[in-house]
């Protein structure tokens, strides 16, 4: 495949042996293997930079989207703690997701408590 690029491009053996020409008359026959080291070294560097950037933007694409599923938790979590004052089952259901319709509120509380369960595991 690599040989069909460079003829297509117009690359052939011959230009890449002039090429090669000029490079080691203009560096010295000395110089060549100093400059192809240092261009393999670049080319790791870019390679491990390019590695570490994918990695970093896959944890802030994870960051986010575990922002955006932990601020409903938060919510739900601290209206089902809250103390001394009346919490509506229905809507804290409601706002998880739950079908809250023919259901009374002891089995609307199980289930309330099943989903945090089961996301307290997943964390």
């Amino acid at each position: 495949m690599i040989g069909e690029l460079l003829f297509v491009g117009g690359i052939g053996p011959l230009e890449i042996g002039i090429i090669v020409l000029i490079i080691i008359l203009l560096f010295g026959a000395t110089k060549v293997p100093q400059l192809a080291r240092s261009f393999g070294q670049a080319m790791g560097e870019f390679k491990k930079a390019k590695k570490e950037a994918e990695i970093d933007y896959k944890k802030f694409e994870e960051s986010v989207a575990g922002d955006e599923k932990e601020i409903p938790k938060a919510k739900v979590k601290a209206a089902a703690e809250t103390k001394g004052e009346e919490v509506n089952i229905k809507e804290v259901a409601a706002y998880m997701g739950i079908d809250t319709e023919g259901k009374t509120e002891e089995e609307l509380k199980e289930e309330v408590q099943a989903k945090l369960a089961a996301s307290h595991k997943s964390d």
